[in-house]
């Protein structure tokens, strides 16, 4: 049992090393002539940190709407545009793309708010979170679902926002649609 084991082990030991030379062999035939691989690498090179420079540009655009702030949203009429109700919230864009809303107040059958974001390029983002819904006897009555478009101001302490919602009873049939816009400053 003990020499069949062995053998085994052998056997896996001298096929991985065969593997491994041929593979040695396989990528040094492809390597380039001389002067090519300066030529490449510099190319290379300056490509990625371009790439890199323009990432990083772009995740500081990103990160600028990242933190928590203080919403000021009305509810608006879709057809004539109408304020409906005025509302305040906090709203907290988490790194990473992550949205946190707190229950609507106008609103107490709301529970938490949870969605995501991207940034769109420039001042401009996207979200969209869901709420779930619920009856006064606390069963699950359905969810909303709210579709925004921000713009951040140039100095990127204040925002303003054109949002949709969509409500959906617990069989997700649609029941409703609102229209709302958001000013928001950033807390500190």
């Amino acid at each position: 049992m003990r020499q069949q084991l062995l053998r085994q082990i052998t056997g896996r030991a001298l096929a991985i090393m065969l593997t491994l030379t041929f593979t040695q062999i396989l990528a040094s035939a492809q390597e380039p002539q001389d002067g090519q691989d300066e030529q490449l690498q510099s190319a290379e090179g300056s490509q990625d940190e371009q790439r890199s420079e323009e990432s990083r540009q772009s995740s500081a655009n990103a990160r600028k709407i990242e933190g928590v702030w203080e919403a000021q949203v009305t509810i608006r009429d879709c057809q004539t545009g109408d304020p409906i109700i005025t509302f305040r919230v906090m709203v907290m864009y988490i790194r990473g793309g992550s949205l946190l809303v707190p229950g609507n107040p106008a609103n107490p059958a709301t529970g938490l708010g949870l969605g995501r974001w991207q940034h769109l390029g420039g001042r401009h983002y996207y979200s969209t979170f869901r709420f779930f819904l619920y009856n006064p006897d606390g069963s699950f009555a359905g969810v909303q679902r709210v579709t925004r478009r921000t713009t951040l101001s140039r100095g990127g302490d204040a925002f303003t926002t054109t949002a949709t919602s969509e409500t959906f009873d617990a069989n997700d049939n649609l029941i409703g649609t609102d229209c709302a816009t958001e000013t928001a400053k950033r807390v500190e």
